[in-house]
């Protein structure tokens, strides 16, 4: 018997994490981190090698759910653009994160397009 399998909150951080952060428990607070550059190295936009590995991680994943499409019942997103992500300000405040497929304007995002390509090639 197969259990259907729901990937759910799905979203990729670009940005550094505290040596201490464990998984997404959002009590967690670095405020000493706060204004630190290296926790926060695209506060302007995201480089396009950034955006390029972002794409090619979710490019990735969505091929490893193709492959096993007959375990996997949906896959929903943790949000649909950057701007409103539960990455931004945590666990530093400040911080300005693009976890999601959609950009600040609701553009889709290199990421967006290796995920449609990885889902209609098979």
């Amino acid at each position: 018997m197969l259990i259907p399998v729901s990937f759910t909150e799905l979203d990729i951080s670009v940005l550094p994490s505290p040596w201490e952060l464990v998984g997404a428990e959002v009590s967690q607070n670095f405020s000493e981190l706060e204004g630190d550059p290296k926790m926060n190295p695209y506060p302007n936009g995201l480089p396009d090698a950034i955006q390029n590995q972002l794409a090619k991680r979710y490019e990735d994943i969505f091929k490893l759910f193709v492959k096993h499409k007959d375990k996997i019942s949906r896959v929903t997103f943790w949000g649909v653009m950057d701007k409103h992500s539960w990455l931004n300000d945590w666990p530093i405040k400040g911080r300005t994160n693009y976890p999601l497929l959609f950009d600040r304007n609701y553009q889709p995002k290199k990421a967006y397009q290796s995920v449609i390509q990885a889902t209609t090639t098979d």
